[in-house]
């Protein structure tokens, strides 16, 4: 919430030489919206606070509190800034909230009545400094249809961008931000119109290409396959609000899956063919899920069955035996683990960490079996 009586810029009515008080509420539904110019209000803020400084002069009243909501859509009631006016109203004597346009506050009919009415219970009256809108009825006549007006214009707009992507995904188009391995690039044509599309990104792209072709070889698990590639350098590509970063290990299990990745695009469920370079061939990449696919079926197998290892693996630091645990991460997939029973039981002060049971099968598989056991990375292998 922004206290006008801070920011000088405002050029507020000084509340104790006005007859009443009013608070302003401004909004604009995007992040874009906010930042235009390089700024941190962009353009429209500034509009509506100024068109609403002219209003409260008109009336006789000076703005004592200013809500903005920059990049909040107004389908929802439960916007911030919103919620704190209304509180605020509720606390306070206020005449008036004004507001540049009656879909400022509200684009959903009955949202704008459940706003109007806590306005009202509170003694406040709604103004908007660009329509007629007051209490007498033929203002309240103006007030529902420009409200029902406002609504209309939400829903249809949003049927004709799902049409539009609909579209776009059809003719090969990439809606919104392309996955990591590529960059979105907006180029001009010899005729000056703006043309968005897709590259791929020289410092990830070669990454990524090398983790397919790595896990499609059935000699990598996902986790190791990340701590692979975090070694190598792969950070997300930066933005203005977040710097690189290294990627999760659920991020490279997504990655593995997107089809993106051999030149297809999808939208609402349906997948159509990419204009966008492929990073992977598709026989690489059908070869990846197949192998992801082989992974969850061992997975399942575990959990049901239990693992062949199982009862023949001890703690390389207590000796105790190691056990299986299968643990659903927030994405709901599930990761099966050895983990040590001593350990788990309490009955050691062991402090081995649990390990990934691919990471444990590998080590099994590469070290001979013997009666007397081979102890590799604090894992004991018994014939």
């Amino acid at each position: 919430m922004t206290t006008i009586a801070d920011d000088p810029a405002a050029s507020l009515i000084d509340p104790p030489k006005t007859v009443a008080a009013a608070v302003s509420y401004l909004r604009v539904s995007t992040r874009e919206q906010a930042e235009k110019g390089g700024t941190d209000e962009g353009f429209s803020i500034p509009a509506q606070r100024e068109a609403t400084r002219r209003k409260a002069e008109q009336l006789g009243a000076g703005i004592v509190e200013e809500f903005i909501d920059a990049g909040a859509s107004a389908k929802s009631s439960d916007r911030p800034e919103l919620m704190r006016m209304i509180q605020y109203v509720k606390a306070n004597k206020v005449s008036y909230c004004i507001v540049h346009k009656v879909d400022r506050l509200a684009r959903n009919r009955a949202d704008d009545v459940s706003i109007h009415l806590a306005l009202q219970q509170c003694g406040v009256m709604l103004v908007s400094a660009t329509e007629n809108i007051d209490e007498t009825p033929s203002g309240m006549l103006l007030h529902g249809i420009m409200s029902t007006i406002a609504e209309f214009y939400s829903r249809n707009l949003a049927t004709e961008v799902t049409k539009g992507m609909t579209q776009k995904a059809i003719g090969g188009g990439t809606n919104g931000r392309a996955p990591i391995g590529y960059l979105n690039v907006r180029k001009r044509d010899e005729m000056g119109r703006e043309l968005r599309t897709i590259e791929l990104d020289p410092e990830r792209a070669p990454m990524i290409e090398w983790a397919f072709k790595a896990y499609a070889s059935g000699n990598w698990s996902v986790s190791q396959l990340h701590d692979e590639l975090t070694s190598r350098g792969l950070r997300s590509l930066p933005t203005p609000k977040r710097p690189a970063k290294p990627l999760a290990v659920s991020t490279i299990h997504r990655l593995l899956t997107n089809p993106y990745y051999k030149g297809d695009v999808v939208y609402r469920g349906t997948r159509y063919k990419g204009n966008h370079p492929a990073l992977v061939p598709a026989e690489v990449w059908y070869q990846v899920q197949s192998v992801l696919t082989a992974h969850q079926c061992a997975v399942e197998a575990t959990q049901v069955h239990g693992h062949y290892l199982k009862g023949t693996i001890h703690c390389g630091q207590c000796g105790s035996r190691l056990i299986v645990s299968n643990a659903k991460n927030r994405h709901g997939n599930v990761n099966c683990y050895f983990v040590c029973s001593g350990r788990h039981s309490k009955r050691t002060d062991c402090t081995r960490q649990a390990m990934l049971i691919e990471d444990v099968e590998k080590l099994a598989h590469h070290n001979p079996r013997c009666s007397g056991g081979v102890m590799v990375a604090g894992v004991s292998v018994t014939g």
